[in-house]
């Protein structure tokens, strides 16, 4: 089974060596690794990319760089449910991209897994993430506040939690993915 994944945009596909460089320079979290730390993570995303919970690099199509990746985490087929979680470039947030990656790898897990629930979270430091859950039609089920001290700002930060379900996914895709005006919308909340 494929899992490959095209869109006008972007390419969702499982990772190469080739990608090292790439990952180490435009990856807002990896970028503080060393290039040897970078390779190592990268061969883990390779090996991952068969089992239950893969990894997935995103490439913008034209420009053939890499932007960001997907992982599957906490896969449990007893409970049909995971987490996603993902990581993009600071130079593709007003790009489609992410939204485009996502919707194929939903799209993938509740079809051809069997995955009822997809949940996702991230600290809310991340303003961009929310925009682009809720314009997949994820809905944020809880903000756990104060859960960590942002080192940047030194700031208590707020840790978001969102999800979807199959009916849910495929219901908001059939209303919203198609239409001009949801992607406009997704440029001007980013």
């Amino acid at each position: 089974m494929t899992k490959h994944f095209k869109t006008e945009n972007v390419i969702v596909r499982k990772f190469n060596m080739k990608d090292v460089e790439q990952v180490h320079l435009n990856l807002p979290i990896i970028e503080s690794n060393s290039l040897e730390e970078t390779k190592i993570i990268v061969k883990s995303a390779i090996n991952e990319y068969y089992t239950d919970e893969p990894t997935w690099a995103i490439e913008d199509k034209q420009k053939k760089n890499l932007v960001g990746v997907i992982r599957v985490t906490n896969y449990c087929p007893k409970n049909k449910m995971c987490n996603i979680t993902w990581m993009m470039s600071n130079k593709y947030w007003d790009n489609n991209f992410m939204k485009d990656a996502l919707t194929q790898i939903f799209n993938f897990l509740f079809s051809k897994k069997e995955i009822e629930l997809i949940e996702c979270s991230f600290y809310e430091q991340n303003k961009n993430a929310s925009v682009i859950l809720d314009g997949i039609g994820m809905t944020k089920e809880a903000v756990l506040r104060d859960r960590r001290i942002n080192e940047v700002t030194h700031e208590k930060e707020n840790f978001v939690i969102y999800s979807i379900n199959k009916q849910e996914f495929f219901q908001f895709k059939r209303e919203n993915l198609n239409n001009h005006k949801f992607y406009n919308y997704l440029k001007r909340k980013i």
